[in-house]
């Protein structure tokens, strides 16, 4: 019997978002390359709205996003190619990834935030992801960072992105 399998890749807490001390979100990416590369690194916002019968969207336990929460306009930003993981402020990507940019770049009330990266060999095993509100940021507690896994210390998300590589 034939079976079809699926090609969709593993989402792995390898991204994360959080506060710093002045207010600025940030985000932190990691790699299971041995090189420490993130391929085309992409931040995308939407308005979601909601239903007076259904949960809010951006939960970091239901990642899966609904088919109408990924189509309509956007804002953020997005790359294409390799860059080297890193800890940036959240709506300024590092200036060599050449990111285009839509929409205001902070933190926009009723948004739900996709924070990603494909897998840098191309081979489609896993991206690392975040999904997150944009109140879910004001709402961390100083030195917690939110993950595909919810909210956590930072030493302990980058023990998980090493333990899930």
């Amino acid at each position: 019997m034939l079976s079809a399998a699926g090609c969709s890749p593993e989402l792995r807490p390898l991204a994360a978002v959080y506060v710093d001390q002045h207010g600025t979100a940030h985000a932190l990416l990691r790699s299971c390359d041995d090189d420490g590369r993130v391929g085309s690194p992409w931040l995308r916002g939407t308005v979601v709205p909601a239903t007076d019968d259904e949960a809010p969207s951006g939960d970091a336990r239901n990642p899966e996003p609904e088919a109408a929460e990924t189509e309509g306009p956007w804002t953020g930003w997005e790359t294409r190619g390799l860059y080297k993981a890193a800890d940036f402020p959240l709506f300024d990507p590092p200036s060599a990834w050449a990111a285009e940019t839509r929409g205001p770049q902070t933190p926009q009330p009723g948004h739900t935030y996709e924070l990603g990266f494909a897998d840098p060999d191309d081979s489609y095993v896993y991206n690392g992801w975040v999904r997150f509100e944009a109140r879910r940021l004001a709402e961390l507690a100083p030195g917690e960072v939110l993950t595909l896994r919810g909210a956590m210390t930072k030493e302990a998300f980058e023990d998980l992105a090493a333990e899930v590589c």
